[in-house]
């Protein structure tokens, strides 16, 4: 299947995941419970039955290993894009540390993790990766890795992209891909997929109303 029909079809398959675990029905009565399983109302995706991810393994800016489990214990956000990209990804990095700064103020009990997920890893190596989010905020991370391995988190993530059929590492090409912050709460799975316009004030306020439905349901 072409890769960005799949994309399409996860988003839109997610989308209805969303709307039918809004209701559901008792085991014995078949009432419905709209109130117990309602989930916020934010600018993307929120998942009440949250999706795993499937095990992969990356490399982090320092070469380590990062696998899927590695997320356990923080809410993480994640973009995926890359470093040449010419204007989307840097500016939504931007907002993203402008988002870092929002919670630190709001939610100072809490560690979030901020994340760019290369999706062209035959330029984008742990040290470029490194010294890119580095730019944004000397606490980003970045992920690289095998392609196969990209495509696996990808897909679990709803995010689709394009590498042109002669892109070669040192070469001169854009990559196309979606635009969205996926957001994983602290069990490791994915929670929600906010969706453009990725603005700050908007993303803390999304979050706060994820982070306080799901500390309820937890």
């Amino acid at each position: 299947m072409n890769r960005l029909l799949f994309g399409v079809l996860v988003i839109v398959a997610l989308g209805a995941g969303i709307v039918a675990n809004t209701v559901f029905r008792g085991p014995d009565s078949g009432v419905s419970r709209v109130a117990e399983t309602a989930v916020p109302e934010v600018g993307g995706l929120v998942l009440r039955d949250a999706r795993e991810l499937p095990p992969f393994e990356l490399l982090d800016i320092n070469g380590d290993i990062f696998r899927e489990t590695d997320f356990a214990g923080d809410w993480s956000f994640l973009y995926f894009g890359f470093t040449y990209c010419p204007d989307i990804c840097p500016t939504s990095l931007v907002e993203m540390e402008k988002l870092k700064q929002r919670l630190g103020e709001s939610h100072p009990e809490l560690t979030p993790q901020f994340y760019l997920v290369s999706v062209d890893p035959l330029r984008d190596t742990p040290e470029r990766l490194r010294e890119y989010v580095s730019f944004f905020d000397p606490e980003f991370r970045g992920l690289t890795g095998e392609m196969a391995e990209i495509d696996k988190f990808a897909d679990a993530a709803a995010v689709v992209y394009q590498l042109p059929s002669d892109a070669q590492a040192g070469g001169d090409y854009e990559v196309g891909h979606s635009s969205t912050i996926v957001v994983i709460d602290p069990a490791g799975d994915v929670r929600a997929i906010l969706t453009p316009p990725l603005r700050a004030a908007n993303l803390a306020s999304d979050f706060a109303a994820i982070e306080a439905w799901w500390v309820s349901h937890n």
